[in-house]
């Protein structure tokens, strides 16, 4: 008999890849995904704890599935997981399994556990990195993909002053070339045509591997080895960002033109009490070096506003460094307290209004700068991978640039998967619209 599976995923692409791979496990059990958590025989909620609206909306959703009388299995992973373990169980009586962010790959087992009277199914901890091994990667069966995660490390060394990460994903652990490689070969068959590398500091990858590759060596290894057409990674850190990082930009390509790289703010000062490790102008340098070998690249950032002692002109120095690097497009959030973070013991000193101040002219000026960026493209002929149907309109198939650009254009479901040349007519804030060349 079938068996559904209703998955709800908050946060990051690595929770999302997650996500994917338990889907993946326990389909080997005859589970199927479903959209309808009323209809679901398992519900698991893949948590995120890296900001506090994240958190509370993970805590949410998981009540909301904790009913008495209930049927429904329900499993609690990723990070809230990994920072509260067992409590979690104790706090609602009706989760039957926890699974922190180092023991996903035991899905099927805690699945098939049978609560016994001591309780919930329990595997929080981290194993030690000599014992560390990633789950086998594998994909559903007969699911078609033209775009896939591929984890290539897991952890983070960093000790950035506001961030949860190393208190829920352990340290850094970099997973073999060989098994990466065979990875991306497998969802080559599959006609995935993209891969996008995550790690929660994927430029640092080769640490602790005893082959001695480092980050830019595996993205030369993976164009040579395999034909994948499009390379993407996630997110990089400024401090590791080396000169043979760059060139890949000028000698690989397969590897998009489109950086994801995290500032959090544009103040030296702000970026000290951070421990970011970089400074405003550590990071111009970096970002310019980039361009001169690649001047198409598209850039996009993190950015905090409100972190403790952030002053009016420390906010104006984060407003100058989005015009002078002319951001893509930022993804950016008010500070919020993490627990068992340095920044906690600081005083919030921001005001709540001040901070949604700051974020709303912020966001004002990025969608300005995004705007411009977008209107740049009007006439230019673009190659695009068809991903599928536009979100604005059902009618309409969308894409993506090199650039990570989305492209919305009039075409069918017979694109999807396809590398196609299009024109782009028309942009916006958030989006191009093209027509596609005829060969």
């Amino acid at each position: 008999m079938e068996k559904k599976v209703y998955f709800k995923t908050f946060g990051c692409q690595m929770n999302e890849a997650d996500s994917q791979q338990m889907m993946a496990l326990l389909s080997q059990d005859g589970y199927v995904a479903t959209q309808n958590a009323d209809e679901a025989d398992l519900v698991v909620v893949n948590t995120c704890s890296v900001r506090d609206k994240a958190y509370h909306k993970a805590i949410s959703e998981i009540g909301k599935h904790n009913k008495d009388g209930k049927k429904v299995q329900i499993g609690v992973t990723g990070c809230v997981a990994s920072q509260e373990g067992g409590k979690l169980a104790k706090r609602f009586d009706g989760i039957d399994f926890v699974l922190g962010t180092d023991h996903i790959g035991q899905i099927r087992e805690a699945v098939k556990y049978h609560r016994l009277e001591d309780g919930a199914y329990i595997a929080a901890d981290f194993h030690e990195v000599e014992d560390y091994h990633f789950p086998v990667a594998t994909t559903a069966p007969h699911e078609r993909m033209v775009k896939a995660y591929v984890t290539i490390m897991k952890g983070c060394d960093n000790t950035c002053a506001f961030c949860i990460v190393p208190s829920t994903r352990g340290p850094e652990i970099s997973k073999a070339s060989t098994e990466i490689i065979k990875e991306i070969q497998l969802l080559e068959q599959k006609g995935v045509k993209e891969i996008m590398l995550l790690g929660q500091n994927v430029n640092s990858y080769g640490k602790r591997l005893d082959e001695g590759i480092h980050f830019p060596e595996l993205l030369h290894m993976i164009h040579q080895r395999t034909s994948i057409p499009r390379i993407r990674f996630t997110s990089p850190h400024p401090k590791d960002l080396s000169p043979q990082l760059i060139e890949q930009y000028q000698h690989n390509p397969a590897l998009c033109r489109h950086m994801h790289l995290p500032a959090q703010s544009g103040s030296s000062a702000v970026l000290k009490r951070m421990r970011r490790a970089h400074t405003r102008d550590t990071y111009l340098r970096r970002v310019y070096a980039l361009r001169e070998v690649c001047p198409e690249v598209a850039i996009t950032t993190d950015l905090i506003v409100g972190f403790p002692g952030e002053t009016d002109a420390d906010f104006k120095e984060t407003l100058s460094l989005m015009r002078e690097v002319h951001y893509d497009a930022s993804y950016s959030f008010t500070y919020s307290e993490r627990p068992g973070t340095e920044a906690a013991t600081f005083k919030d000193d921001i005001p709540d209004d001040v901070k949604k101040a700051r974020l709303q002219e912020l966001q004002a000026l990025q969608a300005e700068l995004s705007a411009e960026k977008n209107q740049q493209q009007v006439g230019r002929h673009e190659e695009i991978l068809v991903e599928g149907e536009s979100k604005s309109n059902a009618e309409r198939m969308c894409g993506r640039t090199s650039q990570n650009r989305v492209v919305n254009f009039e075409g069918t479901a017979d694109d999807i998967g396809k590398l196609i040349t299009v024109e782009i007519t028309r942009a916006t804030s958030y989006s191009l619209y093209g027509e596609p060349i005829k060969s």
